[in-house]
């Protein structure tokens, strides 16, 4: 039997919205929905692949958009109340069956929700602790859920959601309360962190809990895959260092897994459609800067900014490190330790690890046995020596171009609909 494409899918799974169980299914779908597909929209259902962790297994996970109509009017959103659009709203059984649906199928093995805020934000978190209900208690499924928190939330559905979610996320936005209100203004900052120091506390005390041998509870995860928080990039003046040293700050107290960047896009019929885009490789410069954190053993200090305090976009910040340290090169390969080696440009941890374990046995000879090893050599060579011997006498090279990434000689002014950050 032909395997339907991916649209097909998609279609199939709306359909089921318009069933009800209590007479025959309907063809069409009630007016709330009649206007899902459209672009405009922001359509509710997504199917994407993703990696569960950093070395984990690839999986599928549904995302679903419970609705698009929302009561705040932040300046960068698509999803804003003064926004000209078609609105569309899924509610909580309707969301459920189509997601057990793709399930049954094997469609999917995972939930991200996330959804608009129509009214108060108690009634949404209402709303989606009852999803996660449905799901855990009265299907009984055990799998991965991951929900967006809402501003707003009281303090009792904060602790049922997080109880019921494998992981939470928040948007932040922004790094400071001050530049956040310029572009949402009924947002504020300092609930928002509040609200994310409650989910931290009740995530860590079930990992410790764990440590201490305390089987986990798949229906009842608390959070123990660890937060997920999001900064808009370049929708406020805010630099990078400004951005990377609240990050550093919320990940001191433990409970978060990792950060999302969104380059700014400007979004037609907002207040900031005519702002020009932030270059998608600043966002990639700050994940990567994430990881050197997170993964990678640097320290916050040993960045590397410019004069204005952001990243440099023509190397990745790895890189910038290295030439802003000669003092450490070129490295030998035969002796280096693995947290050494890590920081060479071109040599990621696991690369590391197979070259320490490796020479243990086997005389490396040359570039090959590195690449081998997984190891980019283009990026690493010039920064090495084996037996005393450099591997490439050029240190670094930069491909010359036209203008600099972070030029706008030259680039078109793009609105769009909808903002790649929507569904992370």
């Amino acid at each position: 039997m032909r395997t339907p494409n991916l649209e097909a899918k998609l279609e199939l799974l709306m359909s089921l919205a318009g069933d009800d169980k209590e007479g025959l299914p309907t063809r069409q779908l009630p007016p709330r929905l009649r206007h899902a597909n459209d672009v405009g929209a922001l359509r509710p259902l997504n199917l994407r692949p993703v990696r569960i962790g950093s070395n984990g297994p690839r999986t599928t996970l549904m995302r679903i958009l419970m609705t698009n109509a929302c009561s705040f009017n932040c300046h960068y959103c698509p999803m804003r109340r003064d926004r000209d659009m078609p609105r569309t709203l899924l509610k909580p059984a309707e969301l459920v069956r189509i997601f057990l649906a793709a399930v049954e199928r094997e469609w999917c093995t995972g939930l991200f929700l996330t959804t608009g805020i129509p009214g108060r934000p108690v009634k949404v978190m209402d709303d989606l602790i009852e999803v996660l209900t449905l799901l855990r208690v009265n299907h009984r499924f055990a799998g991965y859920i991951h929900v967006k928190m809402v501003p707003g939330a009281e303090v009792a559905q904060i602790e049922r959601l997080t109880a019921l979610a494998t992981r939470v996320s928040m948007n932040l936005e922004a790094p400071c309360g001050d530049t956040l209100v310029r572009i949402a203004p009924e947002k504020n900052l300092g609930h928002a962190l509040v609200q994310l120091d409650r989910v931290r506390k009740q995530v860590n005390e079930r990992r410790n809990e764990e440590r201490e041998g305390r089987p986990r509870d798949l229906l009842l995860p608390g959070g123990t895959a660890g937060m997920t928080m999001q900064f808009v990039v370049g929708a406020t003046p805010d630099t990078d260092r400004t951005i990377m040293n609240r990050i550093t700050d919320l990940y001191a107290g433990r409970g978060i897994h990792h950060t999302h960047f969104a380059a700014f896009r400007p979004i037609r019929n907002t207040p900031l459609e005519n702002v020009r885009a932030t270059p998608a490789v600043r966002e990639q410069r700050l994940y990567q800067t994430d990881y050197l954190l997170r993964d990678y053993g640097f320290a916050p200090n040993e960045v590397v900014y410019d004069a204005d305090g952001n990243l440099p976009l023509a190397n990745d910040p790895k890189t910038s490190w290295a030439l802003a340290h000669p003092e450490h090169f070129p490295m030998e390969i035969r002796t280096a330790s693995r947290g050494q080696l890590i920081r060479v440009p071109g040599i990621g941890p696991a690369s590391a690890r197979r070259i320490v374990t490796e020479r243990m046995t086997t005389q490396l000879r040359g570039l090959a046995d590195l690449r081998a090893m997984g190891v980019v050599t283009t990026r690493a060579a010039g920064f090495l020596t084996l037996g005393g011997k450099r591997l490439q006498s050029v240190r670094w090279s930069e491909q010359l171009g036209f203008w600099r990434p972070e030029d706008e000689a030259g680039a078109y002014h793009i609105q769009y609909e909808v903002s790649p950050g929507t569904f992370r």
